[in-house]
């Protein structure tokens, strides 16, 4: 190999880790945050999912939630995994 053979592998390799520290590093970060939070669900939360929906979880099973929408009390089942995360928002009943 000549010097320059090597200098650009060297630079190919930092800039490919470069890539996993700034970009999937954080990425992963993040999946497990959600996966943490969307595990410690419990009855009575107010959520919002991933498509918009929001309501208060009223029960838990395996791997769906029920879900009790705003205004009309409707009762829907969702996947777990479809909680985009906690709504803090105050939503009051008209």
């Amino acid at each position: 190999m000549d010097y320059n053979q090597i200098i650009f592998t060297i630079v190919t390799v930092v800039l490919l880790l470069l890539l996993y520290y700034l970009s999937i590093l954080p990425k992963k970060k993040q999946e497990k945050e959600i996966k943490k939070m969307q595990d410690e669900l419990k009855k009575g939360d107010k959520i919002i999912t991933y498509s918009g929906l929001s309501g208060t979880i009223e029960e838990i099973l395996e791997d769906r939630i029920i879900l009790s929408t705003n205004p009309d009390n409707v009762k829907i089942s969702i996947e777990k995994w479809a909680v985009a995360g906690i709504d803090d928002r105050d939503i009051k009943n008209k």
